[in-house]
């Protein structure tokens, strides 16, 4: 059955988690994240507004799949492999593991036989943590879902419930130089590959998904060659994307 959006080609609507600062943050914010503001200015530059949203990221994958919303970002393609993607992505991440007080160090798949970590349900980290998550969740691996996850994670890791946490890398640093984070985390070894989010969009309206992925480019295009990217990313406090 068609959503009530489903033939205004003026509004697109886009949901993200508020914790995903800084690449998505709480929609009632001035910055709402650097990859819903580039977005924004996206459609913007092609006349076409965004209307942003919060939702915890599998109900967000859950609600654009059925396209009860349009689009949801930043979003790796091995998250939703059947859904529609702009040529541009909007991010770029890099996992590491996070410890409290501990000297362990993660170096390969076998340095994870000797801790218990948490991880992010709905997440695609690599096709071999993946892997390894799959087999050792709800012993070695504990799968959070639902809002505020970083700072769940980090409070099982205080109370020694967990001996490590697996996150975006940007996200903590974010967290810890804002102080949403009160505490001290270091890096503990970081996976190889880095991950690109795009804005995912419906596979629900195929012809709806394919002019509003063509409308990004096209708006992406004019506002990085404006230096507007550059320019949201700034107000971040990141100088390359």
């Amino acid at each position: 059955m068609p959503t009530a959006f489903a033939e205004d080609n003026k509004q697109v609507h886009i949901t993200a988690p508020d914790y995903w600062c800084p690449y998505a943050c709480p929609a009632d914010q001035a910055l709402k994240g650097f990859a819903i503001d580039i977005a924004i200015a996206a459609y913007a530059a092609v006349d076409i507004k965004v209307v942003y949203t919060n939702e915890p990221y599998d109900r967000a994958l859950n609600d654009v799949k059925t396209g009860r919303l349009d689009g949801v970002a930043p979003t790796f393609k091995e998250e939703a492999p059947d859904f529609i993607f702009p040529t541009h992505s909007i991010s770029t991440t890099q996992y590491c593991f996070y410890t409290a007080q501990s000297d362990w160090q993660f170096s390969d798949m076998n340095s994870l036989n000797d801790v218990r970590f948490a991880a992010t349900s709905g997440y695609a980290y690599s096709p071999k943590m993946d892997e390894y998550i799959n087999e050792n969740k709800g012993t070695q691996v504990h799968l959070l879902k639902g809002d505020d996850v970083p700072n769940r994670m980090y409070q099982m890791l205080k109370n020694n419930r967990i001996d490590a946490i697996l996150d975006d890398t940007r996200l903590i640093d974010y967290m810890l130089n804002t102080n949403e984070i009160n505490g001290t985390l270091q890096q503990a070894g970081c996976l190889d590959s880095k991950s690109y989010g795009y804005l995912a969009l419906s596979p629900r309206f195929l012809r709806r998904s394919l002019f509003l992925a063509e409308q990004f480019d096209i708006g992406f295009t004019k506002i990085k060659t404006q230096g507007k990217v550059a320019e949201i990313l700034k107000q971040y406090g990141i100088s390359t994307e």
